[in-house]
């Protein structure tokens, strides 16, 4: 496990907010740890986290992150926040393939 994935307060371990596993508004309980809500973040309003979690219901697979922001309707500032705090892990930015890194 990412050793930055986990915050530790109070005796209390929290995991960070995830695309699909994060709820909107709800903190969840998971492996022991809780789970942090997209509203838990600084910039992610309760409209833009229904939104983000609403996006993820259905177990999609988004292949960038601006395939994510299409799909969710949030804005730039909102993917912002998630994408500084590590939410988006790996994903792309855009849904563009560059020929040269296929070399």
């Amino acid at each position: 496990m990412n050793p930055l994935a986990l915050i530790i307060i109070i005796g209390v371990v929290y995991s960070i907010v995830t695309r699909g596993k994060s709820k909107a508004k709800k903190y969840v309980i998971e492996d022991g740890k809780i789970r942090l809500p997209y509203s838990s973040l600084k910039g992610v309003g309760e409209a833009a986290a229904e939104q983000l979690e609403e996006a993820c219901k259905n177990g999609v697979d988004f292949i960038s992150v601006e395939d994510f922001q299409k799909s969710s309707g949030v804005s730039s500032a909102v993917i912002d926040s998630l994408y500084n705090a590590g939410a988006l892990g790996d994903m792309p930015k855009e849904n563009q393939i560059s020929l040269l890194g296929m070399m």
